[in-house]
């Protein structure tokens, strides 16, 4: 609770110095997520799956500066592969809050490229489907994963006119699962489109 309170006072005291007119914007993406199992058995592996996310962000601009916080349903998608001669599907919904710093590499009325950086928070929300190839399944509850995990994203976007084009990495900063204690991270690829309306 006080990693969430440092946070939010110092998005409300940056906001301050990012005084030019904001912009406000939704998005859609699509996400592929792994997990880091180089702790776990050595006939494990983690495959990339599909899944998506849906947003908003607001952009505070300061020159080539900018500050962007973004409130994300993000539905992420992971197998695991080899776990017991099988392969495991897990499926969790999770509400995260990005907080992104951002530089303007190449700043046009009708054109910019953008590289950005910054923590992110990541709420889980409902209990995962955890689904054995071929045809049975698991049960896992919420309580069995970290109701809280940590991110640290960086990426590169294109904005041309009011749509805007990300590609971003999320690492996976403590354990997904809260089972273990072994380093049992989630790392994502997410390929967004969203469009501004300021």
């Amino acid at each position: 609770m006080k990693k969430i309170t440092i946070l939010l006072l110092a998005i409300l005291v940056s906001g301050g110095l990012f005084a030019q007119m904001p912009n406000f914007g939704i998005k859609v993406a699509a996400t592929a997520a792994s997990l880091n199992t180089a702790d776990l058995d050595a006939n494990l592996d983690s495959d990339n799956l599909m899944g998506y996310s849906l947003g908003a962000f607001v952009r505070l601009n300061s020159g080539k500066m900018y500050l962007q916080p973004e409130v994300v349903y993000n539905h992420r998608s992971t197998q695991l592969v080899g776990f017991q001669d099988y392969n495991v599907n897990i499926d969790i919904g999770t509400i995260d809050v990005p907080v992104l710093v951002g530089f303007k590499l190449i700043d046009r009325k009708v054109f910019n490229i953008r590289a950005f950086l910054g923590p992110e928070l990541s709420f889980a929300t409902s209990d995962p489907d955890l689904t054995y190839d071929p045809n049975s399944s698991g049960d896992l509850a919420l309580s069995d994963f970290n109701e809280l995990t940590w991110y640290a994203q960086a990426g590169i976007g294109i904005d041309l006119l009011f749509l805007t084009f990300d590609i971003r990495y999320e690492k996976g900063l403590n354990n997904l699962y809260n089972g273990t204690d072994v380093d049992f991270s989630n790392n994502v690829f997410v390929f967004s489109l969203g469009m501004k309306f300021m």
